[in-house]
């Protein structure tokens, strides 16, 4: 955007105020990009914050290249990134056994897919989503929620294009073997 550019000067030459219009502007992007990877709405605010602090930080090492949105929404990746190796460094995954019986019912039943309720379904699918890596997380959550293609995330990410498509193979394949053992308790 031309008038990001045009605030982004007037921040550099000394008015540090304008960068609540930057916040104002980007907040809900950055809340979207978040929430794919935190549930809880109160970190969802913390990660958005401490992307904001990260941004203008580093405000001196935007060089206009690429549109501003797109290196806000990159910091705001490795922000997520970032917290989901700290959480999974300090909590413990989710047992299985732990989401109870009815979250898994519908794993075992014929016609599962038409039983399915959408609250169990990610209740199931975070658990198995726990198996995954930080890394591979955020491949997933970029590629099959979001749709990105896989430059796009190699860029967002900073790793090649045959890391990105090493880590989804490798996601989906422990994916696969989570939700199969899952069937099988």
């Amino acid at each position: 955007m031309n008038d990001d550019a045009e605030l982004l000067a007037r921040i550099r030459n000394g008015a540090p105020d304008d960068f609540a219009e930057i916040v104002r502007r980007h907040q809900g992007r950055i809340f979207a990009i978040l929430h794919r990877y935190e549930r809880d709405a109160h970190l969802v605010e913390d990660l958005a914050q401490e992307t904001f602090v990260k941004a203008w930080r580093a405000l001196d090492k935007f060089d206009g290249r690429a549109p501003f949105e797109h290196w806000l929404s990159r910091i705001a990746v490795r922000t997520a990134i970032d917290h989901l190796r700290r959480r999974q460094r300090t909590v413990a995954a989710v047992a299985f056994p732990e989401l109870g019986e009815d979250a898994l019912d519908w794993l075992r039943a014929e016609d599962a897919p038409s039983e399915l309720e959408a609250g169990q379904a990610r209740e199931v699918l975070d658990a198995a989503m726990q198996r995954l890596s930080p890394a591979e997380r955020v491949v997933i959550t970029l590629q099959e929620l979001e749709g990105r293609s896989v430059k796009e995330i190699a860029a967002l990410t900073g790793s090649s294009s045959i890391a990105i498509r090493v880590r989804a193979t490798r996601a989906r394949a422990k994916l696969r073997r989570a939700l199969e053992e899952m069937k099988n308790r």
